[in-house]
């Protein structure tokens, strides 16, 4: 239900239910015990704001002979994106590949896992404006790969099938606020597709992202008691959402050095704190792995009034995320929920008084 990182096929791994960031699997999680899900959302050529993981849509050749596509989310229509949903009517068929591509332009804390999918065309109808996104019937479907970093850090070169064993289509900001179970809260994620080596986003590149995402909220928020945080690994984009609106906690996600970024207050612990309390930002959401080098870090933002959740691979072992807790982190973003909700007794109580927290 969470990122589907180790799901195969051919592999000997059991495959997931759901894909990744779909309202099933959200409301699978909900289900599970889950107080939040936390999704990433980025922003079509057409001005909607999607639900998509990671920074590239990888189109692998129909010709051995032909080209690998990279495509950015800000590249694609919304009708484009609805393209690579997931129903399909005659089964799941998987297939793999060893074409190469470059995906340096990849985010940095983008964990992926390799696929490939044949994506069926579908009806897409967009419910935050009056134009719908309709597909022929038998469009021309696209063949999708997803890549992603091991544990050594090296870039994987070849496809695997990414399968799931009951297929959702690939959602909107709108859809998912409608879809998904009213009482879960949202950690609602703008992701950059900036690279690395540019250290400060640029202001037109903000202001694209900000303005739908934020108008997409306020839509629904003022009629919904859901339970909504902000976040970016941006730090300008923190920025900016707290300066746009005062309702919502906005919190900065730092890497903690694990993974290299031009821009410091993304590399440091120390310099996040800076930030966020220079911005009057509610938090941060630390990497795990981070945490466990450096864990007197939650003490010292804790001590500055911030809140402290954490992300990564690490939090799906439920004895270190109850560590965590020892240690004042608020809240763990996990893939494996119902595995960590499980290990807890008292999960019910404490993430009630999780989601108060965070909320407030």
């Amino acid at each position: 239900m969470g990122e589907n990182l180790l799901a195969s096929e051919d592999g000997g791994r059991p495959l997931m239910r759901y894909r990744e960031n779909t309202i099933h699997s959200f409301n699978t999680a909900a289900e599970a015990g889950a107080s939040f899900v936390e999704f990433d959302v980025q922003v079509t050529a057409d001005g909607i704001p999607v639900i998509w993981h990671d920074d590239l849509i990888v189109s692998l050749p129909e010709q051995s002979s032909d080209a690998v596509r990279t495509q950015h989310i800000c590249e694609l229509s919304l009708r484009d994106f609805k393209k690579l949903s997931q129903h399909r009517s005659m089964g799941t068929q998987t297939a793999s590949s060893s074409g190469s591509f470059d995906n340096s332009s990849c985010s940095q804390c983008s964990s992926q896992s390799a696929a490939l999918i044949d994506a069926a065309a579908q009806q897409a109808q967009h419910d935050q404006s009056s134009t719908s996104a309709q597909l022929p019937v038998g469009a021309q479907t696209a063949r999708l790969a997803r890549f992603f970093s091991s544990d050594q850090g090296k870039r994987m070169h070849s496809a695997q099938a990414w399968a799931v064993s009951e297929e959702d289509s690939l959602p909107t900001l709108a859809e998912v606020f409608k879809g998904v179970d009213q009482s879960v809260g949202f950690d609602i994620e703008v992701k950059m597709a900036t690279p690395p080596e540019l250290a400060v986003t640029p202001p037109q590149e903000i202001e694209r992202m900000v303005t739908p995402i934020l108008e997409a909220v306020q839509a629904v928020a003022t009629h919904s008691s859901r339970p909504i945080v902000f976040s970016s690994f941006d730090p300008e984009i923190c920025r900016a959402l707290r300066q746009r609106q005062q309702r919502f906690p906005v919190l900065l996600l730092s890497t903690g050095g694990t993974c290299w970024h031009a821009d410091e207050r993304r590399m440091s612990i120390a310099a996040a704190i800076q930030w966020a309390l220079e911005c009057n930002l509610q938090g941060l959401v630390l990497d795990s792995g981070a945490v466990q080098e450096q864990s007197q870090a939650v003490a010292l933002a804790r001590s500055k009034g911030l809140k402290v959740l954490t992300y990564g691979l690490q939090n799906n072992d439920p004895a270190w995320v109850r560590h965590q807790y020892s240690l004042g982190v608020q809240g763990a973003i996990v893939d494996d929920v119902e595995g960590v909700v499980s290990a807890f007794g008292h999960a019910s109580a404490l993430q009630s008084r999780q989601s108060a927290e965070l909320a407030a």
